[in-house]
């Protein structure tokens, strides 16, 4: 028999490691692309904050139900 919330656990530890390895892959890409250009900053920003949403913010949610 499983403790209640171990699914739930479940989900999110999966959730957090595929969010993880698409946001690195992500970010990766864009570094070796835009790499030197004057762009580069501004997307990385722009990706940081995505990740950090999906990676930080939205699991904090799904922990406080």
């Amino acid at each position: 028999m499983q403790k209640p919330g171990t699914n739930l656990e479940r989900a999110l530890r999966t959730y957090l490691i595929g969010a993880v390895i698409v946001w690195v892959g992500l970010i990766a890409a864009a570094t070796i692309l835009l790499r030197g250009s004057d762009e580069f900053p501004i997307m990385l920003t722009i990706l940081g904050g995505g990740a950090a949403w999906f990676v930080v913010i939205v699991p904090a949610m799904f922990r406080s139900r």
